[in-house]
């Protein structure tokens, strides 16, 4: 019986373009990880990410617990996720942590949304727990250099934290109070790129030290509700060289979507270092539902025994993954 042929590797056909895309598998450490706190909190409604269930501080704090003694030491969050939940809620995690533990940990979040209570206060006070009040709080977008500076101090003080690492801008154009198409649409990445932008607020904080890096937190799918790779692109093209350490690019380069391809390449060519999120398509290539992502103790520990299979951490719904067939989708996907 003749030898049957070894596979080989799957090539996508514009990967002779991306020279620095290898179809080989490689195998990642712990500290390549970026975990996402996304799901460590409940939902912030209407003027948030939706309105998931409230899984607990406890919940947060075995989590995060959990990944660093798997050897994470990179967690990402943003004002938008759960409309300053995330934030509380592994700002109390990283808090129960003893001194040398969270020494070498490095916190990123987002600016862009800047969240007040229904009253008009500074949204910076524990929710305690009270999903109404925390779903009545009011989400204003603001890419300004001054907004930028007002998002890292109420961040820093829902983290409790001196300082963070990273501060990305988050998902402008691109974001349910204003997308193209939208009657009353504003360019928010003229805005970011403009004199007084956001892109002078981070290259400006990052020099005086209160950040250690500017960065990009963005999607990079197409699809119509979301993702917006060419706005990406307009944001590394315009700020000024050297502006963006990050990016953190969600949604364009999994089984199931390689939308992000040409943001990939860009940000390859201008030296811009990627963490690609939504690697698992939102937990359905790990044979979960995307609609009910809850994130706990298990879940993280055992994504972290694999963790070979993604670059940036998103915890998926099932702890199991299915065996099934896969095709690559070269079009549209999931995120």
């Amino acid at each position: 019986r003749p030898r049957r042929a070894a596979r080989q590797p799957f090539v996508h056909a514009h990967m002779a373009d991306a020279p620095f895309l290898s179809p080989h598998p490689r195998a990642l450490a712990p500290s390549d990880i970026v975990l996402g706190a996304i799901w460590i909190a409940p939902g912030g409604g209407e003027q948030g990410d939706g309105a998931r269930g409230d899984p607990g501080q406890d919940n947060a704090t075995a989590t995060v617990s959990a990944a660093i003694a798997h050897g994470v030491r990179e967690f990402d969050t943003a004002p938008w996720y759960g409309a300053g939940a995330s934030e509380e809620r592994l700002g109390g995690a990283i808090a129960a942590l003893s001194e040398e533990q969270r020494q070498p940990l490095q916190v990123g979040t987002k600016a862009g949304r800047l969240y007040t209570e229904a009253d008009g206060r500074e949204a910076t006070g524990p929710f305690g727990g009270d999903l109404h009040a925390l779903r009545t709080r009011v989400c204003t977008n603001d890419y300004s250099a001054a907004g930028a500076r007002r998002s890292l101090a109420a961040s820093l003080a829902r983290l409790g934290v001196p300082r963070v690492h990273t501060l990305r801008i988050h998902d402008p154009n691109d974001n349910s109070n204003n997308r193209r198409g939208d009657p009353h649409f504003a360019d928010e990445v003229a805005e970011a790129l403009g004199e007084g932008g956001m892109v002078d607020g981070l290259r400006a904080m990052r020099d005086e030290g209160a950040i250690s890096q500017v960065g990009l937190g963005m999607n990079c799918n197409r699809m119509p509700h979301q993702g917006v790779p060419e706005e990406i692109e307009r944001l590394v093209k315009g700020a000024p060289q050297g502006t963006f350490d990050s990016a953190l690019l969600a949604g364009g380069w999994n089984l199931l979507s390689q939308d992000g391809l040409a943001t990939l390449q860009l940000c390859a060519r201008c030296g811009v270092a990627v963490h690609v999120a939504g690697v698992f398509a939102s937990g359905l290539l790990l044979g979960g539902d995307m609609r009910h992502r809850v994130c706990g103790m298990a879940q993280v520990t055992a994504l972290l025994e694999t963790p070979q299979a993604c670059s940036s951490a998103e915890t998926p719904s099932r702890t199991k993954p299915r065996r099934r067939r896969l095709s690559i989708v070269r079009g549209g996907g999931a995120s």
